[in-house]
Order: structure tokens, then C-alpha cells, then sequence
């Protein structure tokens, strides 16, 4: 994707935000092995079962959109995602795309979203504040995803996985340090 916003919002800054995250998700994969993409570790899912589950979410946030009724809970489950690296590749850089290609009028819309707790409630929200909960999903995900590499002993990027607040922290921190000196 390129630098230059297509979009004149805040909105439009976390679809872009959202993808972006995204695109790290498939460099990370471009960078390691098949065996530890699939590997399972202490009786919880793969590194390409986190991908998996993250894709699922926005494909259920895209394919309600149309109809303005997103089931968080209706999800495709593709296991070929969480096994073939190329696979997952192809459908999250496909599913991106769809994503970026929002445009500015979509982003304001009300939406209804159904009830992980109770499934007969509908709460009422908009794209953009589903857009901003796949974000935070993606990213909470992706901590997830890095601190299971680093337990197979595989060298993940310090920000991968971190939340914006937190690097915003972080450099602020980094900065009142260098001035106390």
C-alpha cells in the first residue's frame, strides 16, 4: 500500500492502520518455516491458526458490511490457511485489498453487530469503530503470534504485536530519558 492517505478521516487512518498490520502479518510469515507456521505448542493453536483467526474476523466484518449486520461468530474457519503459508499469503493479501478499497462514505455508516454473549441482541456501531476493534484484535493477536515464536526460539521484531499506545509510551518514555541526561 502506499504512503499517501486516500482518505480525509481518522477513519480512513485506521483502515489503512488496520491493513498495515495485516501487511506485517505476511512479511512475518514470508520469514519463517513451514514447520513452525503449523507447529502447536502446550494444547493451544498454530502460528497459522492466530493468522487464520485473525483473516476470519475481517472476512466477517467485510462480508456483513453489505448487509449492515456483522455476525463475528459466522466465520469461514479455512484450515488450509492455518497449514499453507502461500495460501494464507493469497487470502490475506486478497481480503486486504477489499478492505483498502473502502471508500470514505463507508466508513461513517452505522452498522448492527451481533452479540458474542447472547446472539438474539444486535448492538448498534459503525464501521469505524468495528474497524478500530479489528485493529486491536489483529495487533492483541500478533503479541500472541511473536510470543510463541520466541518461546520456538525464532527472532521476532520488538513492535510486532505491540499496540500503538504502547510504542507512543515507549518513545515517549525514550525521550524523557534522553533529555535527563
Amino acid at each position: 500500500m502506499n504512503s499517501e492517505n486516500k482518505y480525509n478521516s481518522s477513519a480512513g487512518l485506521l483502515v489503512e492502520s488496520l491493513a498495515g498490520e495485516f501487511f506485517r502479518g505476511v512479511k512475518l510469515i514470508n520469514e519463517i518455516e513451514d514447520e513452525v507456521y503449523q507447529q502447536k505448542a502446550n494444547g493451544s493453536g498454530s502460528i497459522g491458526g492466530h493468522f487464520r483467526h485473525n483473516l476470519d474476523f475481517l472476512n466477517s466484518f467485510l462480508n456483513g458490511l453489505e448487509i449492515r449486520k456483522i455476525d463475528y461468530q459466522n466465520r469461514e474457519r479455512d484450515e488450509r490457511i492455518e497449514i499453507n503459508r502461500n495460501y494464507a499469503i493469497e487470502r490475506i493479501m486478497f481480503t486486504t485489498q477489499r478492505i483498502v478499497n473502502l471508500k470514505e462514505s463507508d466508513l461513517a455508516r452505522e452498522i448492527l453487530v451481533r452479540s458474542e454473549i447472547d446472539e438474539n441482541v444486535w448492538h448498534k456501531s459503525s464501521v469505524a469503530r468495528e474497524i478500530e476493534f479489528l485493529h486491536s484484535h489483529t495487533i492483541h493477536h500478533h503479541a500472541l503470534i511473536a510470543e510463541k515464536l520466541t518461546s520456538f526460539g525464532v527472532k521476532v521484531s520488538s513492535v510486532f504485536g505491540v499496540a500503538p499506545s504502547t510504542l507512543k509510551f515507549w518513545a515517549e518514555q525514550e525521550f524523557t530519558a534522553k533529555q535527563a541526561v
